[in-house]
């Protein structure tokens, strides 16, 4: 998955910094610091008190996963809206009684990115299937996405060298079956392992 979700603006990077501050103003949460780099980025400190609470006092050494900061900046010509992604906690042992408090707090950052960016939700264009030919999991999604007449391109990365290496370089893990969602924006985002709920919230399929 990505650390971050960033989406490219048509906004100057001052619009941008404004409209953050003021879609976490409506949502209750109090900005906290502000970074402003020679290079002209605006880095936000934020903080959802009840939600980051709620998170420590399960265990308090998920702070360092806790989504606390945003950047606003300009890159290769295009200014760029992000946050740090609230999905990297579902990798921890205490995703089964953290789960609707990480979902709110995605959901809510990637619409707070969207709205301040002044983007809809990004289109899927086109999906990779990363496999090989003796996984079993990978023979699973595959089945599951054909089932959800969803499609894809097969990338057999036992086959190909240097599919293999794209896989690891944009995800910087080897396991597969990953999955690769490409947006209209040309972003992606990369799924790893057979992750059905979020291929289906990212792929729209109903559970």
């Amino acid at each position: 998955m990505n650390i971050a979700y960033f989406r490219k603006t048509q906004k100057s990077v001052e619009e941008a910094v404004a409209a953050l501050k003021d879609g976490l103003s409506k949502r209750g949460i109090a900005v906290v610091g502000e970074r402003r780099f020679p290079s002209g980025s605006v880095l936000i400190q934020f903080l959802d008190e009840k939600k980051t609470e709620k998170i420590l006092k399960e265990d308090r050494m998920l702070i360092g996963l806790v989504p606390m900061s945003a950047l606003v900046e300009t890159r290769d010509g295009a200014v760029s809206v992000g946050a740090v992604n609230p999905e990297l906690l579902t990798g921890t042992e205490h995703y089964e009684a953290l789960g609707e408090t990480i979902d709110d707090l995605a959901k809510g950052l990637r619409t707070l990115v969207n709205e301040a960016a002044g983007v809809g939700e990004p289109k899927v264009e086109k999906i990779k299937l990363y496999s090989t030919a003796t996984c079993p999991y990978c023979r699973m999604e595959k089945e599951y996405l054909e089932k959800n007449k969803v499609k894809f391109d097969l990338v057999m990365v036992d086959a190909d060298r240097q599919a293999a290496a794209d896989m690891i370089r944009k995800s910087g893990q080897n396991g597969v079956p990953q999955t690769e969602v490409i947006f209209d924006d040309g972003d992606s985002e990369m799924i790893v392992g057979f992750d059905r709920e979020r291929i289906n919230q990212r792929l729209g399929i109903s559970a």
